[in-house]
């Protein structure tokens, strides 16, 4: 077997890792995010951004790599940016045999990675929209005008307090 096979199969099989830690910790951010823990989201996002360093410096080793093997092998560029499929269409069929299955798992990992980011921001978001609105609705209520017995009609604030009712479950 071709020794940069091996090479970019053992590039793939961490770059895959990275990834499916990324995955397991937007799981964590989901459920912080949920609890309204934002201690442990903190922790979360640092630890997410290491990773990302780290996958990132793989995924620039893995396309060096590649490129070494264009030079290696004297494969044509199709584009002048490298793409991973072009390449597996390009090498011979027995490589292509053993490098198609890490790519195609990198593949779905990385949609599954997006989805799941997409969803906790969609979370954070309707979260964000939520404290919002209540906040505007506190201070809405402030601003009421409150008649008592014997003076002028006084806004909230001004001489007593507004009753503030909040669903914590939501």
């Amino acid at each position: 077997m071709l020794d940069w096979v091996e090479s970019l199969r053992g590039l793939f099989a961490s770059e895959i890792d990275c990834y499916r830690r990324l995955l397991e910790l937007e799981g964590k951010k989901k459920a912080a995010i949920h609890s309204a823990d934002g201690k442990s989201l903190e922790l979360f996002v640092k630890e997410s951004y290491h990773i990302m360093v780290e996958a990132s410096e793989l995924e620039r080793v893995r396309m060096k790599a590649i490129e070494e093997v264009y030079e290696k092998e004297k494969l044509t560029r199709l584009e002048p940016n490298i793409t991973l499929t072009n390449f597996l269409n390009q090498i011979d069929r027995d490589s292509n045999f053993k490098l198609k299955g890490f790519a195609l798992e990198l593949k779905a990992v990385v949609a599954d990675l997006k989805e799941a980011i997409l969803l906790n921001e969609k979370i954070l978001k309707t979260k964000k929209e939520f404290l919002q609105n209540t906040i505007d609705s506190l201070q809405e209520q402030n601003k009421e005008k409150v008649y008592t017995s014997h003076k002028q009609p006084t806004r909230r604030g001004q001489g007593q307090k507004g009753a503030v009712i909040l669903n914590a479950t939501a």
